[in-house]
């Protein structure tokens, strides 16, 4: 889950799209929505072919999977429209199975949950809450003829090879981004001899216990950021003792939650919302730097911070298809799910009192749907196709350790950490690795730019007092 930070580029990518216009096939692909059932209905899923700019080149083209899982893709278009990888090869984007164009279900389910967010419910009263509105969402999928058991990565990978025949490509190079990476892993393993190279970004690797280790990545990635303050004269001197601070507003919140308004309508802030505000402030470089300003406002129960940091996560709360999500998810992290090993990280993290409602969560995931994977979707990727694979040092959600865990597997892989930077990794030094590893995926990246350092540019704001 992860692709806020995009909308940022995109919009600043329109500020200086002056290119011409370059040739763009539109293209609906028909595929089964579940290839285990001979019965089974057929989707549409609708892509787009950025052509090459240089329109004689014959070079494998690029394929991008988005994050997620949920995430559309083709709201992409303008970030890859004149992007440098374009010049010469093609670029191919296709919103997967049930997101975006391509069949989305229960689209409007993101505002239904915020609605939730806004009261104040204990965690039981919050848990039958979210189970009621995915209840009426799978009733809706259920009068749709919608077969639960077809959204899972490896009827996604398969999608993408019918989309590769279909489009005539001997092979292709995948670029994916956090669950892209998971999707290009399941490709790598199902359909080989169509990949000419992966560039992977955010490892979500099969075998990553990304349930498991939740609580302990983001600790990790929030301590460490804090760190990167104190380590900093002039954040350490406007933002002194973070961490006692933090722990303090948290567990002062969860005695009594801020009241404000939020777009004309009350809204109740508690100690749930503030965690997920601050792993959504961990998971980009810019965000990061506005941490200590946003636990300052916490602390001090100042809403208006609170409020922008709101509106952004809503905007990407929207951009997910929470039906793809939930499918996804309880089909192939949920097997693996060991209650006795997350109530122990509970226990032992400063910040455990904040995932008191883990359990109750897992357990509205299992409701989603039946169909459970089998111990083959949690083994680790082995191939011989060339890899690049690329992590940020604060990465809250897949750090740079599963991807070490991953490149075991992988004879051609090679390995790239930024040291500043988290999940929205998406910077030029990114893309000067990825367009010589994709151009050369035999020899292994220079990949010294990664080593020169980005520091945080913190938010030194001074709280306005005169606003609540």
């Amino acid at each position: 889950m992860r692709l806020w930070s995009i909308i940022f580029i995109v919009i600043a990518f329109y500020a200086c799209n002056r290119e011409p216009e370059y040739k763009t096939i539109d293209g609906i692909l028909e595929v089964p929505e579940n290839r285990n059932d001979p019965d089974s209905r057929t989707l549409k899923l609708v892509y787009k072919v950025l052509k090459a700019k240089k329109a004689d080149s014959l070079k494998a083209p690029i394929v991008y999977l988005m994050g997620g899982p949920g995430g559309a893709t083709l709201i992409m278009e303008d970030y890859w429209k004149n992007h440098p990888l374009r010049n010469d090869r093609d670029i191919v984007l296709m919103d997967q199975r049930g997101t975006g164009k391509s069949e989305a279900n229960c689209v409007d389910l993101g505002d239904a949950i915020f609605t939730i967010m806004r009261q104040d419910l204990d965690i039981y009263n919050d848990y039958k809450a979210m189970a009621t509105i995915m209840a009426e969402c799978k009733e809706t999928m259920k009068k749709g003829a919608v077969d639960l058991a077809g959204y899972n990565s490896r009827e996604n990978a398969a999608d993408f090879e019918d989309l590769r025949k279909a489009l005539g490509y001997k092979k292709w190079n995948l670029f994916g981004a956090s669950y892209g990476s998971r999707l290009g892993l399941t490709i790598m393993r199902d359909f080989p001899k169509g990949v000419r190279s992966a560039v992977l970004v955010g490892i979500l690797a099969p075998e990553s216990d990304i349930f498991g280790h939740r609580i302990r990545n983001i600790e990790n990635s929030l301590f460490a950021s804090l760190r990167g303050c104190e380590e900093n004269e002039g954040c350490n001197n406007r933002y002194p003792n973070l961490k006692e601070r933090l722990l303090q507003s948290l567990k002062k919140l969860q005695k009594n939650p801020m009241r404000f308004d939020y777009k004309k309508k009350p809204y109740a802030f508690n100690l749930q919302d503030a965690f997920a505000l601050l792993n959504f402030l961990l998971y980009d470089n810019k965000t990061i730097g506005n941490l200590p300003f946003f636990l300052e406002a916490l602390e001090n129960r100042k809403a208006e911070p609170i409020i922008d940091t709101l509106q952004d996560f809503e905007s990407f709360y929207n951009l997910l298809n929470i039906p793809m999500l939930y499918s996804v998810t309880a089909y192939e992290e949920l097997p693996f799910y060991n209650v006795t090993d997350t109530n122990k990280a509970i226990q032992q993290s400063e910040i455990g009192f904040a995932f008191t409602s883990y359990d109750l969560a897992a357990k509205l995931l299992a409701s989603w749907h039946p169909h459970r994977a089998t111990d083959f979707e949690n083994q680790p990727v082995a191939s011989d196709i060339p890899t690049l694979m690329v992590s940020g040092s604060l990465d809250p959600a897949t750090p740079p350790s599963d991807a070490n865990g991953a490149l075991k597997h992988l004879k051609n892989g090679y390995n790239v950490v930024f040291p500043d930077e988290s999940h929205g990794l998406f910077n030029p030094c990114l893309f000067q690795i990825a367009e010589y590893f994709i151009n050369n995926p035999l020899k292994k990246p220079n990949s010294e730019c990664s080593e020169t350092r980005n520091p945080i540019e913190w938010n030194l704001t001074t709280l306005d007092p005169e606003k609540s």
